[in-house]
């Protein structure tokens, strides 16, 4: 149960990420990351609701608030990276850095077992990601792939003769000429590793019974500090942009919807760590890129490059392994 816990945990970003990177090639990753707080604060709210709280539980509301900044801190780092450096090193070394931290946090500082075979699976769930992610990707082709967990994700450059652009549209960040030092280019995308890492190991170690209010301290502290970044925007021209507060419309609805997944992925994934371990669930869920590239397959007719297509096998390898791991620690 846990394994398929992970399984779905990565569906549930995946999932969310392929619906805010389709957004965000309009609107723009932060409005898009600030606006898929709503998402995550409904959620909240209807478990709050369902479960009324009793007290408070301080550890909950730390590590809650704790897994909030992280994530933040990981947005930022990831949106400056993509300014400066390619999209295969900003995106490929966060990503695999938020997949090999939480595992030697949990085997170092935790105390979780460590296994040749546990080893072996996050090496693999990082060989994974580097696959998925440095794959080519041809002119408008949609290949959704992000770090975790509510942040958006990537499409190509949207060009100015692109049909039905407009000019006014938000450009991606990453479609703005690369700037800054190659130190920085490389540093950046480890910092915004480190920020969903941290993110991680915080909502591992809510405890279990109070995860409903560690759930609304990251939520809650989220949107404020997302609504702030988002109100300090300022375009090229030094002038401040009029923000839209709300999301409205299908492109704010589908946004919306992206944040209630990520949401829900994240307490798939912390019920999966507290069974099986944060090490074999952040491997597993790691490979979650996967996910949108498949919904690509299947919704936009996308044929992936052939180191695509060992990425995908590649997950399913890492997706076994999980479940071998699993009967095994059994």
């Amino acid at each position: 149960m846990e394994i398929l816990c992970a399984v779905l945990a990565a569906a549930m970003f995946g999932a969310g990420h392929y619906m805010s990177g389709t957004a965000s090639r309009r609107q723009g990753p932060v409005a898009v990351a600030y606006w898929t707080q709503f998402g995550v604060v409904a959620v909240a709210l209807t478990l709050l609701l369902a479960r009324p709280v009793d007290g408070w539980d301080p550890a909950a509301l730390l590590w809650g608030g704790g897994a909030a900044l992280g994530g933040v801190v990981g947005s930022l780092c990831l949106y400056a990276a993509l300014s400066r450096a390619t999209f295969t090193l900003a995106v490929g070394a966060s990503t695999v850095t938020t997949t090999v931290t939480p595992a030697l946090v949990a085997m170092a500082l935790l105390g979780e077992q460590v296994t040749s075979l546990r080893l072996a699976l996050v090496g693999l769930s990082m060989l994974t990601v580097w696959l998925l992610v440095s794959q080519k990707r041809q002119e408008g082709v949609a290949v959704v792939t992000s770090p975790l967990p509510v942040v958006t994700g990537s499409t190509p450059v949207v060009h100015e003769q692109d049909a039905g652009a407009s000019d006014s549209a938000p450009r991606p960040l990453w479609s703005q000429k690369k700037s800054g030092s190659s130190l920085g280019a490389a540093l950046l995308p480890l910092a915004a590793g480190l920020g969903y890492a941290v993110e991680l190991v915080s909502v591992a170690q809510i405890p279990g019974e109070s995860f409903t209010q560690g759930l609304s301290a990251w939520a809650v502290v989220s949107l404020v500090v997302m609504l702030l970044v988002f109100l300090l925007r300022r375009d090229g021209s030094g002038a401040a942009r009029l923000p839209r507060l709300v999301p409205r419309g299908g492109a704010g609805a589908l946004v919306v919807l992206a944040g209630g997944f990520s949401a829900a992925g994240m307490m798939l994934f912390h019920l999966s760590a507290a069974g099986i371990g944060l090490a074999t669930t952040s491997a597993v869920v790691a490979v979650y890129p996967a996910v949108p590239i498949l919904l690509a397959v299947a919704l936009l007719r996308e044929r992936p490059s052939p180191r695509g297509w060992a990425g995908l096998l590649c997950a399913s390898v890492v997706v076994g392994l999980g479940a071998l791991s699993t009967v095994l620690q059994g």
